[in-house]
């Protein structure tokens, strides 16, 4: 199934890559099931996922932002964000991707995971209790060093008004509008933290955004907790939403909470 994942990913930035510059890749076609705007750009990824689950006949369901659940009388479940970074792909700031994840009931089940950054091509990929990988080459997160930390978040109209604060405890803070990729470069050992927090909760973050970068970062030696610092779990469906800290080294915490 793995070749699967990297096929579909591939695929998926082909598409991408041959929209037309003339064409606007932020045009709102629709509501998406999870109630925020389906952007055209979001349609020409899930189509091009779901013709390919139909067209190999895989054993999955599929969960995506967009269409909602595919219920095909599978175990399994496709866990599908089409573009995470909707708003960079469409402003064309470099920095989206597609996301992948096998699941069966929650999070804390995903059983494998790809996150493709559709702009460079990186891939991030893990299986469960097998490691992370970008590109095929093993990553891990790094040691907490306050001196010279890094913190990514959300930082936008619906942050906390503590947010701003808490980036100021790192010695560098960034917000690059892509969970997924940002959630990755801790799994990488770029960064120390990616932290959401949103005054309203149902603009925070949905299973379908984290569920392949949390399993990559997870098997890089990180964790992620909510905001009662308890180990951050979700069910498979859109209506669910949460607030969470995404870290490498458990030291990181103490700035948080």
């Amino acid at each position: 199934m793995k070749e699967e994942l990297h096929l579909m990913a591939r695929r998926v930035r082909e598409a991408e890559r041959a929209i037309p510059d003339q064409v606007d890749k932020g045009e709102e076609l629709g509501m998406g099931a999870d109630g925020s705007p389906t952007l055209f750009v979001d349609k020409v990824a899930e189509d091009i996922i779901l013709h390919f689950v139909e067209e190999r006949d895989l054993p999955f369901n599929v969960l995506s932002e967009e269409v909602g659940f595919i219920d095909r009388g599978k175990k399994k479940t496709l866990v599908i964000d089409p573009i995470d970074g909707t708003y960079n792909a469409a402003m064309g700031v470099p920095f989206y991707s597609v996301s992948l994840a096998v699941a069966t009931t929650s999070l804390r089940d995903v059983q494998m995971a790809l996150v493709m950054n559709l702009v460079t091509g990186d891939t991030f990929y893990a299986e469960k209790g097998k490691g992370a990988f970008l590109n095929g080459t093993r990553i891990h997160v790094r040691k907490y060093v306050p001196h010279s930390s890094t913190f990514l978040c959300y930082l936008g109209k619906y942050s906390t008004s503590d947010t701003l604060e808490l980036m100021r405890q790192a010695r560098r803070s960034r917000s690059l509008g892509c969970a997924s990729l940002e959630m990755c470069l801790v799994a990488q050992g770029k960064v120390d933290a990616y932290y959401l927090n949103c005054e309203v909760l149902e603009r925070a973050i949905r299973v379908v955004d984290i569920a392949a970068s949390a399993l990559i970062l997870w098997e890089a030696g990180g964790e992620i907790v909510d905001m009662n610092d308890h180990p951050l779990d979700m069910p498979l469906n859109l209506r669910d939403r949460r607030n969470y800290l995404a870290y490498g080294d458990e030291a990181v915490k103490g700035v948080f909470f």
